[in-house]
């Protein structure tokens, strides 16, 4: 199945999605968006969103080849057909029921706090945090920011791979740091889309 993928709410290039008998096989090829930030590929299953990947730049456009197992998409919700509908996006879309955060209790915006009295350790990226707060990914402070690690076997899925092209291998763990630069560049971005 070929689907057009969507950023902004305008189509962008296109996703072609091939099952196999171990998930599906996956390939994006979409236009540059002019001056956006790191953009992921969702698909919207009526649950979830599925993050597809992180595309990359190659020959002036993003792509991005992969295969996803069937245990990553019965997790998502995928298990009867492929997403309605996919996109770019920095984070995931919010849906239309969902509460603005504008109207949440401040309880539901507070930081949260570890279980050893201290705020918890942030990288400023939407879904890296969430990684780090559902407790698939662990972080800890190195000099230059913070060193997010999990598990890795090359045969499963690990929960660092929604960045799994910025992350390196080391013994039997994923591993990703997360630098100070890196951070800055997140803040930046979300401040742009505060602006416009």
């Amino acid at each position: 199945m070929r689907a057009a993928v969507e950023y902004a709410g305008k189509p962008v290039g296109w996703l072609l999605w091939e099952p196999d008998g171990y998930g599906v096989q996956i390939e994006v090829d979409c236009e540059i968006p002019s001056g956006a930030p790191l953009l992921r590929c969702y698909g919207e299953t009526g649950g979830a969103p599925l993050l597809v990947g992180l595309p990359a730049p190659e020959n002036g456009r993003l792509q991005l080849r992969r295969h996803l197992s069937k245990e990553t998409l019965k997790a998502a919700g995928c298990t009867k057909g492929p997403p309605t509908a996919f996109y770019l996006a920095e984070r995931p879309q919010q849906k239309k029921d969902a509460v603005p955060q504008a109207e949440q209790s401040p309880q539901d915006t507070a930081p949260k706090i570890s279980d050893h009295g201290k705020p918890p350790l942030r990288t400023g990226d939407a879904v890296l945090d969430a990684l780090l707060d559902s407790g698939a990914v662990q972080a800890e402070r190195i000099q230059e920011g913070l060193r997010l690690h999990c598990l890795f076997a090359p045969n499963r899925p690990f929960g660092l791979a929604p960045a799994f092209v910025l992350c390196r291998v080391e013994g039997d763990e994923a591993v990703l740091d997360w630098t100070k630069k890196d951070a800055a560049s997140v803040a930046a971005s979300d401040a742009e889309q505060n602006v416009t």
